[in-house]
């Protein structure tokens, strides 16, 4: 036979519910956290999209015509090999067709919009996109503005396009 706790069910009943609201609060931090450390890690991918810009994209392009042999492939990280690493190239090349869709795609939205916006791709352009890329200096003598609005440019720069290339998972929601 059970032996009595000196609670009653009314103290059980509400120690229960202290409890699950305990854990509740608990569960619904650690998702809070773990959305904010995937929207760090979806703006330092973009910062490093962007910084490697021009590698991936020569790469991409030397390898874009053997894309569609592997089309369906699975990667599979247990088998490194000479074969998968042609499929790490391939994948790279479809991400890289997504940089730039989304790259003309921002270039569009930011043309139509304020001189702030349209000077913003500019300095992801000259900062990053092209193949003579532009110190801060010489962007700010180009722009005729100062290295913090260069700076304050790239960092909603790669905001807006972590939005662009990670969809919402990117958006830091209220």
């Amino acid at each position: 036979m059970p032996k009595n706790s000196g609670l009653t069910k009314h103290q059980l009943e509400i120690i229960t519910e202290a409890a699950s609201e305990a854990v509740t609060k608990h569960l619904e931090k650690k998702r809070k956290q773990e959305k904010a450390e995937q929207r760090e890690r979806n703006l330092k991918n973009t910062d490093l999209l962007m910084k490697n810009y021009t590698k991936l994209k020569a790469m991409a392009e030397e390898y874009e015509y053997e894309i569609e042999a592997y089309e369906d492939s699975v990667l599979d990280l247990t088998e490194l090999n000479l074969e998968t690493l042609e499929r790490y190239h391939l994948k790279t090349v479809k991400i890289m067709k997504h940089v730039d869709t989304m790259l003309r795609a921002y270039e569009w939205s930011c043309s139509k919009g304020t001189v702030e916006e349209k000077r913003r791709f500019e300095v992801l352009k000259y900062r990053f996109l092209v193949a003579e890329r532009l110190t801060v200096k010489q962007l700010c003598e180009k722009l005729n503005v100062e290295q913090t609005a260069v700076y304050r440019d790239t960092k909603s720069a790669i905001k807006d396009m972590s939005v662009l290339l990670f969809g919402a998972a990117a958006i830091d929601f209220v």
